[in-house]
């Protein structure tokens, strides 16, 4: 009678020990699927005296982050960049053409 008694208890412990080493064991695999968004590295950028340029507002673009340019509008004596990040993400840089002053910077969500 005891020998049953061992045998049930041993059996309803089993599945409970098994599923949770499964989880265990697939949770690693699950935590490597999430993406964590990184600050992008900033650049020293030396700002001319005077109105930027397209190359120096193009230079202060990329040490906020902006490696691929797709669009370069200038209006209002602010230059407005768009492009891509190092990690493929859209990013618009508005740039002061009279100070270099970052006004705005709008990264994707997406």
């Amino acid at each position: 009678m005891q020998q049953i008694l061992k045998k049930a208890v041993f059996s309803k412990a089993l599945l409970p020990l098994a599923l949770a080493g499964a989880i265990g064991v697939a949770a690693p695999a699950f935590a490597a699927d999430v993406y964590m968004r990184q600050p992008a590295p900033r650049a020293a950028v030396v700002v001319p005296s005077g109105p930027l340029t397209l190359q120096d507002a193009l230079a202060i673009a990329s040490g906020i982050g902006v490696v691929t340019v797709q669009n370069t509008h200038f209006d209002d004596n602010e230059w407005e960049i768009e492009g891509r990040d190092q990690y493929g993400k859209w990013i618009q840089v508005d740039i002061d053409a009279r100070t270099g002053e970052v006004r705005h910077v709008d990264r994707s969500i997406i």
